[in-house]
C-alpha cells in the first residue's frame, strides 16, 4: 500500500499547478517554428487540437488512477497488466524520466550559456543545474510542489510578454485560416504534442494527493486548457510577426520575438524572459527528476528517494553533456519526445481499456 508520508504529499491545488508547470517548459522556445514547418499559418489550429486531445488523455489517466487510490503506479499497473509487465513499464518509465531530465538540463544550459553566461564552460553550468535539481528533490514531493506553486506566478509575465508585439504583427500572416489544408494541420499535431510532454507524470504524482475527494479531473482538464491557451497565444503572435515562411528559419522564436522590439524602459527584454523561463524550467526539471527517483524506488525499494537522487545526479550531468551543439540538442530531444507517444498516449489508453474489461475482478488494495 502507498505510504502517505514517505516522500511527502501534495494538495489537489498543487497537482493542478504541477500539470501547468510540467507542460510549460522547454517546448515553448521553438513550438511556433515546429508547427509552422508542417501547418504553416495554421499551426495554432494544430496546437488547439492537441490541447483538446491531451485534456481527454489527462482525464483518462486520473480516472484510472483514481480507481486505485491507495496504490502507487507500479501496484496498479501490475494489477491491470500483470506484475512482470508492471515492473517493465515502471522501469522503462524511470529511464524515460531520466533522459527527459537530462534533456531539460541541456536546454537550460544552452539558454544560460547563450544569453547570460557565454564565457562559462557548459560543464560548470550543467553541474550547477544538476546540484540545484538534487537539492530541490531531497525532501520529497512536498517541497517540489511548493517550489512550483511559487514559480507558477512567473508564468504571468511570460504570458504578458506575448502581447508586446501586437502593434507590429500582421494578421495577413495568419490568413487564410485553414488554408494549409487538413493534412498539414494534422501533420502539425506531433511536434506540438511534444511541447505538451510531461503530463504523463500524473501517473506518478496522483497517489501523493492528500485530498482526492476534490474534482481533480475537472480542474486538471482546465489546467491543460490553460496551457493550450498560452501556447496558442505564443504561436499566433510569433507567426503573425514573422510569417509562416520566415519563422521556420528561427531556432528559438520565443526569444527572438522579444529581440525584435525596443522597450522604452527595459533594455534587452529577452534577458528578462530568459530569467523568468529559467525558474519555470527548474520547476519542470525538479518534477521529472523526482519522478525518475520515485519510479526507481518503486522497482528497487528504499526508505526514501534520496538514495536514487544521489546516484542519478552524476548520470544526468554526464548525459546533459552528450550533445555537441544546439542542432544535436534538438535532435536528441525529438527522440526523447517520441518516447512520450507510449507513456502519454498508448499507456493511458491501454490502462483504461483494461480497467473497463477487468473492473469486475479488481480491487483497490495491493496484493
Amino acid at each position: 500500500m502507498y505510504r502517505k508520508y514517505v516522500n511527502g504529499e501534495i494538495s489537489a491545488l498543487q497537482s493542478y499547478i504541477i500539470i501547468i508547470s510540467i507542460m510549460i517548459g522547454t517546448g515553448v522556445l521553438n513550438l511556433s517554428r515546429l508547427v509552422a514547418e508542417e501547418a504553416y499559418q495554421d499551426g495554432w489550429i494544430s496546437v488547439l487540437i492537441n490541447g483538446i486531445l491531451i485534456s481527454l488523455i489527462v482525464a483518462s489517466i486520473i480516472y484510472t488512477a483514481s480507481k486505485f487510490p491507495q496504490l502507487n503506479f507500479l501496484q496498479y499497473t501490475s494489477k491491470l497488466l500483470s506484475k512482470p509487465i508492471g515492473y517493465i513499464i515502471t522501469l522503462t518509465f524511470a529511464i524515460y524520466s531520466i533522459l527527459s531530465t537530462a534533456t531539460i538540463n541541456r536546454y537550460l544550459m544552452e539558454m544560460i550559456n547563450t544569453w547570460l553566461l557565454p564565457n562559462t564552460p557548459m560543464s560548470i553550468i550543467s553541474l550547477i543545474i544538476s546540484i540545484t535539481g538534487l537539492y530541490l528533490i531531497m525532501h520529497g514531493i512536498t517541497v517540489v510542489a511548493r517550489f512550483n506553486e511559487v514559480i507558477v506566478f512567473l508564468l504571468i509575465p511570460l504570458v504578458l510578454l506575448a502581447f508586446v508585439g501586437l502593434p507590429y504583427t500582421k494578421l495577413v500572416n495568419l490568413r487564410p485560416v485553414g488554408g494549409s489544408g487538413i493534412k498539414n494541420i494534422l501533420l502539425g499535431i506531433p511536434p506540438s504534442f511534444y511541447a505538451f510532454g510531461g503530463y504523463e507524470l500524473i501517473f506518478v504524482f496522483y497517489p501523493y494527493i492528500s485530498n482526492k475527494s476534490k474534482p481533480i479531473i475537472k480542474y486538471s482538464v482546465i489546467s491543460v486548457l490553460l496551457v493550450t491557451l498560452f501556447y496558442i497565444i505564443s504561436v499566433v503572435s510569433q507567426i503573425a510577426l514573422y510569417g509562416a515562411e520566415e519563422i521556420q528559419r528561427v531556432l528559438y522564436p520565443s526569444i527572438n520575438y522579444l529581440r525584435a522590439f525596443d522597450f522604452p524602459v527595459i533594455e534587452r527584454m529577452e534577458l528578462f524572459f530568459t530569467i523568468f523561463w529559467i525558474f519555470t524550467v527548474i520547476g519542470t526539471l525538479g518534477l521529472q527528476f523526482f519522478a525518475s527517483c520515485n519510479l526507481l524506488q518503486l522497482v528497487f525499494p528504499t526508505k526514501t528517494n534520496r538514495f536514487y537522487a544521489y546516484i542519478l545526479t552524476p548520470i544526468i550531468f554526464i548525459l546533459s553533456l552528450v550533445p555537441k551543439n544546439s542542432a544535436e540538442v534538438v535532435e536528441y530531444s525529438s527522440i526523447v519526445g517520441e518516447a512520450n507517444i507510449f507513456f502519454g498516449i498508448i499507456l493511458p489508453i491501454l490502462l483504461i481499456i483494461v480497467f473497463f474489461i477487468r473492473k469486475g475482478g479488481l480491487t483497490s488494495e495491493a496484493d
